[in-house]
């Protein structure tokens, strides 16, 4: 069985195999692998952070508040990342989209309607990953 996770020991959560979400099929009964959560969901852990979601923008991307988003610095933005950014007075979570020489910032909701900010955009940097937890 191959272990994945720190050098270090810190135990990982079992991987069990997969799950159909749609008609049921037999599980696979052998262990797959040892999966670390941190190195699955934070490959360059010294440049990424963690952020609480809190609104709706992102919901059409299945990013909801309370969620917490996993972003990491210090990578470009490509047209259609998730983003955190600053731009006019305020930090959003948003998709980028670079046309030109202009950036804007759309929310995955309609009914917000995008950001085409006047001054700089700061990109705070790319969300990698979004948690939700469930009752347990």
């Amino acid at each position: 069985m191959k272990i994945l996770g720190d050098p270090g020991g810190r135990p990982g959560l079992r991987a069990a195999g997969l799950v159909a979400a749609g008609f049921p099929s037999p599980a696979e009964e052998e262990l797959r692998d040892i999966v670390s959560l941190d190195e699955y969901l934070v490959p360059r852990p010294c440049v990424s952070f963690v952020l609480r979601v809190s609104g709706d923008a992102m919901r059409g991307a299945g990013i909801m508040p309370g969620d917490l988003v996993i972003v990491e610095r210090g990578r470009p933005a490509r047209n259609g990342d998730i983003v955190v950014a600053e731009a006019d007075g305020e930090t959003v979570m948003r998709y980028f989209r670079r046309e030109g020489g202009r950036v804007r910032l759309e929310a995955a909701d309609d009914a917000c309607p995008p950001l085409a900010p006047r001054g700089e955009v700061r990109l705070l940097g790319v969300v990698g990953a979004c948690i939700r937890k469930y009752k347990l």
